[in-house]
């Protein structure tokens, strides 16, 4: 039987992905999640919420809120209650698709206006992801590494939702990257999300297996 006091003492944390549309941030998260890939997945309409129990390196346990945002440009006004509410971010390209790479700068800087109240001089809670590593690179590695350091991301690791390849340390290094921001406690200004963000119209939703 499950320890209800000890499921009480875990802290959850909501994890964000931003990135253009068909960067393939659904696929990722599927895989992270179901470790399945669907071909012909389609853009996200509005925002999804899966949530998925996360063990760390050093064996402990936190839940992982994971909300998958839709690239096109008419929903990031709407996502920035999510900006504000995330707790850490994936910013996710296509190696086969420079002008994604090149709005990622975009998407870095409403999320940071939006969270005006961080240090940004420090080191922040966000993975960059260079997706559809299968594919031919249109965007050099020495420019995205510069990149990555310049504004601070904890990481950058290629991917492939299609192939899995480079997915599955990614929760370890979510949960080492979140104790070394946080520790055992969150920024002042996160507010929970409730499970009536799963209901929102137009949200294409899909909950992973505890």
């Amino acid at each position: 039987m499950a320890d209800k006091k000890n499921d009480k003492d875990i802290i959850t944390y909501s994890l964000i992905t931003l990135g253009n549309s068909g960067v393939g941030k659904t696929s990722i998260l599927k895989r992270l999640v179901h470790n399945k890939f669907e071909e012909n997945t389609l853009s996200t309409i509005g925002f999804g919420i899966s949530n998925k129990l996360v063990t760390s390196k050093n064996g402990s346990k936190f839940n992982l809120k994971l909300i998958d945002t839709a690239g096109q440009e008419n929903y990031r006004a709407m996502g920035k209650t999510y900006f504000k509410n995330s707790d850490c971010v994936l910013f996710v390209f296509s190696l086969n698709d420079r002008n994604s790479f090149e709005e990622i700068q975009t998407w870095l800087k409403t999320y940071k206006e939006v969270n005006n109240d961080i240090d940004f001089s420090k080191l922040f809670p966000a993975l960059l992801l260079g997706n559809k590593c299968d594919l031919e690179h249109v965007v050099n590695e020495e420019e995205i590494i510069k990149f990555q350091k310049e504004n601070k991301f904890y990481g950058y690791r290629e991917t492939s939702a299609k192939d899995n390849i480079g997915l599955d340390p990614i929760f370890e290094e979510i949960g080492e990257m979140l104790n070394k921001v946080y520790g055992k406690r969150k920024k002042k200004h996160n507010v929970r999300l409730t499970a009536r963000h799963k209901e929102s119209k137009g949200c294409a939703c899909f909950k992973a297996d505890a």
